[in-house]
């Protein structure tokens, strides 16, 4: 799971994080690319080490360096993508998952709204110690 930094001074209406989504679902299905294309590249690569049986020759080594490259390539894309989603104040809880987290108060305590890549819109929320998992409906908090 990938964890980007939050700056906790933002706080999200629930109307401004609406605003977001187009952005966030083009941004978010890149970062699962990338993130899908950087699992691969390390599973070439230790299938490429396993390969590697003391005699190895110039192709193999070729190979292997190539696949090293790729995974810094991807790595660097990855991160990329995740310094751009805190430029716009807001949290990747999860690459594979394309989960968001968008800062917020709830009842005027700290709170997460949160967003799953290819939901509709926001419909749940969060308290800071808890998960995805956790997540409540917005409706619990407007009844």
């Amino acid at each position: 799971m990938v964890q980007a930094t939050v700056n906790e001074k933002v706080n999200f209406s629930l109307d401004q994080a609406t605003s977001m989504l187009p952005l966030l679902r083009l941004i978010v299905a890149d970062i699962q690319l990338a993130h899908r294309e950087l699992v691969e590249r390390r599973m070439e690569l230790h299938r490429l080490m396993r390969k590697r049986d003391g005699k190895t020759s110039r192709l193999h080594d070729d190979e292997l360096e190539e696949t090293k490259l790729d995974i810094q390539t991807e790595a660097r894309q990855l991160e990329a993508f995740i310094v751009e989603l805190e430029k716009l104040g807001v949290t990747l809880r999860s690459a594979e998952d394309g989960i968001i987290n968008f800062p917020t108060l709830i009842h005027g305590r700290f709170a997460y709204l949160c967003w799953k890549l290819g939901e509709m819109e926001i419909s749940h929320w969060h308290g800071p110690d808890e998960t995805f998992s956790d997540r409540k409906t917005l409706e619990s908090v407007r009844g």
